[in-house]
């Protein structure tokens, strides 16, 4: 596996993960934060994103498409969050060089 795909399917994971996490959420339990994988400080390393700014915009980016997994249904298959995570990986690659 290429680094593109390594890193568009930590996405797909992260993408996953905070969908099963909104949808306790939604049901009454509270998670406050104790369940997050972070897998967006070691996709930002993987993708070479330094300096606060950097990150900043990164950081911003990457959540933005963490929040719309909220509105996908969840599935068995992952398919419906594959989009997103490319989206989510095209977009933090047009960082690159800011």
């Amino acid at each position: 596996m290429n680094k593109d795909l390594f890193i568009e399917e930590l996405i797909l994971q992260d993408l996953r993960h905070m969908q099963l996490i909104y949808g306790l959420e939604a049901i009454g339990f509270t998670e406050e934060g104790f369940y997050s994988l972070d897998l967006c400080f070691c996709i930002a390393e993987l993708m070479g994103v330094r300096g606060e700014e950097s990150i900043d915009k990164f950081y911003k980016v990457y959540r933005g498409h963490i929040e719309k997994c909220r509105d996908l249904e969840i599935t068995c298959s992952r398919k419906n969050l594959r989009p997103l995570a490319n989206e989510c990986y095209l977009e933090l690659k047009k960082l690159e060089g800011q």
